[in-house]
């Protein structure tokens, strides 16, 4: 065999076997494979740690972490004409406990309840329309249903002159009821600010009141005892003093109010909508610090809503206004005025932070039954409070109420109508929960 023959052999065999080693050994390895089954961590993932060896990240806190939540239950207007006098009339004095009816019930969970006094309180003599004054049995019957606070400064608060506004405060006192919008002296005014100030479960509320009018009762030399916000509160109510307004609500937040709650007397009886005063003044009120505005006066129901309230600063807070509630305890005839609810607002605070806010807010159709109208003379009771949707559930059930006529159910249907349409169905309490 020739030299050189002998080399290519060698050369071709040293080459085929690299070949063979190199395929043998590709088979074995199988690299895709092997980065398929156990690739390690991309760089992403390997910069979190297991748990064993790290502490774990914290997750963002919730806006608000520690709270707290009160109710406030807030009801109408006490008109006391005679009717319920005669009604509440006992052997020593006067209970009206039971015309209230329902009433009892719905605010027994509330952290604070309060209404409106549209009569003044002393004794002997008791007086209906034009000019109130009623026993001081009602201050009592008022406290005992489980109300805490009491609106003094409403288009009647005068009508049994200073010392009826005297009297009437002294029967609040006895029975343990707060109050605003009235005053004995100067120097309880001043000393108050114009404003109740109470704990409703841990939130700081405070209770402002202002009337347009006082049924033409003159307050010459004790101007300080009513707090009325219009100059012209004696011809017609519509030169509304705001520089005063203003003041009083930002002193009430200078005094740490975390709520600012408004009762208005304004607004035009029988009236079922706002005049355009009665939206201006809400504009002004809620511009200026309130967060819930109660209005009455008008006799009968008027529109009820929340809104977003921006202020000077651009911040946004939740506010509430019903204009009118209209008459909670009454005994008129006129349309739309036995129907009236008892609103619950629900409030909330950050206690770390001290922000509060309206965090629900609902109502109970309620409706002032009147036995005298359907000819009912022997049922016991002729006057009562009651609950709108329990009476009319009742009716076609084994459990009927025993007073329901077919009339009677016909028209407290027709109330309850009358109610949504007023107020709006979306926040009737029974509508809500049958929502959730």
């Amino acid at each position: 065999m020739n030299k050189k023959f002998k080399i290519a052999l060698i050369t071709l065999a040293v080459t085929v076997a690299l070949v063979v080693a190199a395929v043998i050994i590709a088979t074995l390895i199988k690299p895709d494979e092997a980065a398929t089954q156990y690739s390690l961590p991309s760089a992403d993932v390997s910069e979190t740690a297991p748990a064993t060896t790290q502490e774990p990240e914290p997750s963002a806190s919730p806006e608000h972490v520690n709270t707290i939540t009160s109710t406030l239950a807030v009801g109408g207007d006490i008109v006391m004409h005679t009717g319920l006098n005669g009604e509440a009339m006992t052997d020593t004095g006067y209970d009206y406990e039971p015309i209230f009816g329902i009433l009892k019930d719905f605010i027994a969970n509330a952290d604070y309840s309060v209404c409106s006094l549209v009569t003044t309180l002393g004794s002997g003599n008791y007086t209906a329309y034009p000019l109130f004054k009623s026993p001081v049995d009602l201050a009592t019957s008022i406290a005992n249903v489980g109300f805490s606070l009491v609106n003094t400064a409403t288009s009647h608060c005068v009508d049994s002159y200073k010392d009826g506004i005297d009297s009437t405060l002294d029967a609040l006192d006895a029975a343990g009821l707060d109050h605003v919008g009235t005053y004995r002296t100067q120097e309880e005014r001043d000393s108050s600010g114009n404003r109740y100030m109470a704990d409703v479960g841990g939130v700081n509320v405070a209770f402002l009141s202002y009337t347009t009018d006082t049924n033409a009762v003159p307050v010459a030399g004790f101007e300080y005892a009513v707090s009325i916000c219009a100059t012209d509160y004696l011809t017609g109510g519509t030169e509304i003093n705001y520089e005063l307004i203003q003041t009083d609500l930002a002193s009430a937040k200078e005094a740490g109010a975390d709520i600012v709650f408004v009762f208005m007397s304004w607004g035009t009886e029988f009236a079922t909508q706002p005049d355009e005063l009665q939206y201006e003044i809400a504009d002004f009120l809620f511009a200026n610090g309130a967060d819930i505005i109660i209005g009455g006066h008008c006799r009968v129901p008027q529109p009820m809503e929340l809104r977003t309230v921006t202020d000077a600063d651009g911040n946004e807070r939740t506010g509430f206004i019903c204009y009118s509630l209209g008459n909670m305890l009454s005994c008129q005839n006129d349309a739309y005025t036995d129907i009236s609810a008892l609103v619950n607002i629900e409030l909330t605070k950050d206690t770390d932070t001290g922000e509060t806010w309206i965090s629900d807010v609902s109502y109970k159709p309620i409706y002032m039954a009147d036995l005298y109208d359907y000819g009912i003379n022997d049922y016991g009771w002729h006057y009562r409070m009651v609950d709108l949707h329990a009476a009319i559930d009742s009716y076609d059930t084994e459990d009927r109420w025993e007073f329901m006529t077919e009339d009677i159910y016909r028209d407290m249907t027709a109330a309850l109508d009358a109610i949504h349409e007023l107020f709006g169905e979306e926040l009737d309490s029974a509508v809500k929960d049958a929502s959730e």
